[in-house]
């Protein structure tokens, strides 16, 4: 039915059949109309609308097809006043030639004009099914903000980014009287019309009453996966519910009495491997990290050790992180259980009210070392859970442990830790050593965890203490904003080196091979077999003209001997007395520096394990493909087996996992999870980026992925979804600044773009990311904390 009818007639057919949806008052003629008396067509329009403000919007024969949708294309004017002829007829006119300008001439084409709604509360598009995958979801994007009808449509308006999925078939789950009010009428007009394929342009009243101000059919059917299986949808979705409501129960030997799950705290899986990896790609990020190697670390440190529970849980394979098990891991082994049972229950509970900030938890949610402002963070994040006699016993234990981590004594030490790294990037000088048999992979995965993540663990729990001891000073008044951004921009970590040599590399400096020795194994996806190594990369062709490490940042940076002496003081005000300013900014510096160091030799052995697999696999003739469906374990066990069948069970495997992650894509969770309706229930969060320096910058955008190889980017603004280490290529092109999906504020590309004085927002969130895809100019005003698509 909507394939025979333009928009004004559709509307004109539906407005007597609905009783949920109120269908505004309109008038449509055709252009042929309008040009034959503008003028007679102008006094009908005043006399319908009795002088009552209207909106005049396109009604073209080509806008609404069944395979096609020209939505957005032509002109709609809004707030015209009927009892103004000369408005009215310029409205039109407007619209008319925004159909000549498409070159569309058919004189048939309509013009709609419609009454304008007032009161509005919210505004926006409904699409009855995901428009990428098809799954069965109510797809809301809604402005509630601006009380405008045209932000969604127009993408305009910062308020229109809001969106919620709402499984099809679990509509009780929903709390919200306006989004019932709203899918009732939704459900209705489905009926009505016979068909559940359906974009629905609306407005919500302040009584709730929704105003149906178009529909047309859903046009993106053609590319949905035609395997994709409703059945299997939504048996993972009851699956997903189970695992919810077994989870949020109090856990034996964990403290706190719930948890929130969410894909960016603690080890920000979503940064690292994706909204929903492959089996691969996820296994792997278990094995070496998530599984054992981050309470491992962490008890090496100090602090309480959950033994037995993964960090990190997949859910139909979307990877997240239990946050009551990070504060676990955030509180000193020797701090009282009841005070630190109470603690972890206020920070769960403080990151349920405050799911924004789901990516700053080390900083905005938990307290996880001591600090110069550490009684203001007790204030703030704490509040009135324990005692002030217990707040000192907590400050106390914090104190102790964080003197002993920046001394650096035993295990725990940056010094130890960066000594377990030089034997594994040892090792990887004579990688030969590990033979060409399958076993030898085994050895791989252990030598990587012993000496690879479980000392970058470390590196990196005494990177997160070192920015948070450096931006406490600030806080203290010690250091200035400007000096802690030339702090942080004059540490040279390896990624600055990495900036010079690629430059010597293009300048012919250095050779390929030796360029290729020492970062050939760098690939933007970590841990995707699919992505491409440096060294496999046919264009990584740097930039002659840009410019080294020391042009992007600044040179050594020196406190000058007052704020030293400033620093000494507080230190001994504060009872460090074994450790003095020098000393401290010693650590900051070499704790910033190892954890990116640490990182980079580490990142080699999970590249090797990669590149292994693939050898292995190309044995058995399986493709990367493949591979990057049978998780780790399932592989290890094939091959370690060497049954004459290996490959056919091993292709069985990986067809099961492409067809479960061809779900998992399909399926939307929300980055936060706090409750089993989450399973259905699915807001997006509105993300806070972390914006990196005080820049204000206007520059082409370009968007790059893990697959992605080298591009001209200089003087453009790069729109990347995870920040990869891998990613590192770009800093050698002088680009203008830089975008992620995913990331904190002491994310691997927060501290890259601090290095370099690059302006960047870190996290921009799903809804914001969705819209920068399709910009080709962008307004990226970090001191204001803005992202504007100008084009």
């Amino acid at each position: 039915m909507l394939s025979n009818l333009t928009k004004a007639k559709t509307l004109e057919y539906l407005a007597p059949k609905l009783t949920e949806f109120v269908v505004p008052k309109s008038l449509s003629f055709t252009v042929s109309d309008f040009e034959r008396d503008s003028s007679a067509l102008c006094r009908e329009v005043e006399r319908v609308f009795g002088g009552s403000t209207v909106v005049v919007r396109s009604s073209a024969i080509d806008e609404d097809g069944s395979v096609n949708t020209l939505a957005g294309e032509y002109e709609s004017v809004l707030g015209v006043s009927s009892g103004e002829l000369n408005s009215i007829s310029k409205a039109v006119n407007l619209v008319v030639d925004s159909y000549t300008q498409k070159e569309n001439n058919d004189r048939n084409n309509e013009i709609l004009v419609q009454k304008m709604i007032s009161d509005i509360s919210m505004s926006g598009v409904i699409f009855t099914h995901d428009l990428n995958t098809g799954a069965p979801y109510y797809v809301i994007n809604y402005d509630d903000i601006s009380g405008l009808t045209d932000t969604v449509t127009s993408g305009d308006s910062e308020h229109s980014n809001r969106t919620l999925y709402v499984c099809r078939d679990k509509l009780h789950f929903l709390n919200s009287e306006r989004f019932q009010a709203l899918l009732k009428a939704v459900r209705e007009l489905e009926n009505i019309i016979g068909s559940d394929f359906l974009d629905i342009e609306f407005a919500l009243g302040e009584d709730l009453v929704p105003y149906l101000l178009q529909v047309r059919a859903i046009t993106t059917q053609s590319i949905w996966n035609s395997t994709f299986s409703s059945s299997n949808f939504k048996d993972g979705l009851s699956s997903v519910e189970h695992i919810l409501r077994e989870c949020f129960k109090k856990t034996e030997g964990v403290l706190g009495s719930t948890t929130v799950l969410g894909q960016m705290p603690d080890w920000n899986p979503a940064e690292m491997i994706g909204r929903a990896p492959r089996a691969l790609a996820l296994s792997l990020y278990k094995k070496l990290i998530t599984n054992q190697t981050w309470s491992i670390s962490r008890g090496m440190m100090g602090y309480m050790e959950p033994k037995g529970h993964p960090l990190m849980m997949s859910l139909l394979g979307q990877p997240f992180i239990d946050t009551r098990l990070s504060f676990n891991s955030y509180l000193p082994i020797d701090l009282s259980l009841d005070i630190a049972e109470r603690l972890v229950d206020t920070w769960v509970d403080r990151l349920k009210k405050n799911p924004e900030l789901h990516d700053k938890v080390e900083f905005d949610v938990a307290i996880t070392t001591y600090s110069f402002d550490i009684d203001q963070k007790l204030e703030e994040l704490v509040g009135n859970a324990i005692s002030q006699l217990e707040k000192e016993e907590f400050k106390a234990k914090l104190h102790k442990q964080t003197e002993k981590l920046i001394i650096g004594d035993g295990d725990y030490g940056v010094s130890r830790a960066l000594e377990q790294i030089d034997l594994l990037s040892k090792i990887h000088a004579q990688a030969s050593d590990y033979g060409d048999n399958d076993l030898s992979l085994s050895l791989m995965i252990k030598d990587c965890i012993e000496l690879g993540t479980i000392p970058f663990s470390i590196l990196a729990r005494h990177g997160f203490i070192a920015q948070t001891l450096l931006l406490s000073l600030g806080r203290c008044g010690i250091l200035s904003e400007h000096d802690i951004h030339c702090i942080q921009s004059s540490i040279k970590t390896v990624a600055g080196e990495f900036v010079d040599d690629m430059q010597y590399f293009g300048l012919g400096s250095i050779s390929k091979e030796t360029f290729m020795e020492k970062y050939g194994h760098l690939r933007p996806g970590t841990y995707d077999i699919l992505s491409h190594r440096y060294d496999q990369m046919e264009n990584l062709n740097p930039s002659i003209d840009s410019p080294a490490a020391g042009g992007y940042g600044l040179d050594k940076f020196h406190l000058s001997s007052q704020t030293l002496e400033k620093i000494d003081t507080l230190l001994d005000q504060e009872g460090f007395d074994n450790i003095t300013a020098s000393q401290l900014m010693t650590y900051i510096e070499s704790a910033i520096q190892g954890r990116e160091y640490s990182k980079f030799v580490f990142t080699r052995s999970v590249s090797d394990i990669l590149e292994r697999i693939a050898q292995i696999g190309e044995s058995l003739h399986l493709t990367r493909d493949h591979l990057s469906h049978i998780p780790v374990d399932i592989f290890l066990d094939a091959i370690e087996d060497d049954c004459p069948d290996t490959r056919k069970s091993l292709m069985r495997i990986a067809e099961i996992e492409k067809s479960n992650h061809e779900i998992s894509v399909a399926i939307r969770l929300p980055q936060i999870l706090s409750d089993a309706a989450g399973a259905y229930v699915v807001p997006f969060q509105v993300s806070h980026p972390n914006f990196i320096t005080r820049r204000k910058i206007t520059a082409p955008c370009v968007l790059l992925d893990s697959r992605s190889e080298t591009s001209i980017l200089e003087g453009k603004i790069v729109i990347i979804e995870n920040a990869d280490p891998g990613f590192d290529w770009i800093f050698s092109q002088k680009i203008a600044g830089l975008i992620t999906k995913y990331g904190g504020v002491n994310s691997h590309m927060a501290i890259r773009c601090a290095e370099f004085g690059i302006p960047a927002a870190i996290g921009c969130g799903e809804q914001k990311f969705e819209m920068l895809l399709k910009a080709n100019q962008v307004l990226l005003d970090c001191p204001s904390g803005l992202i504007n698509i100008l084009h």
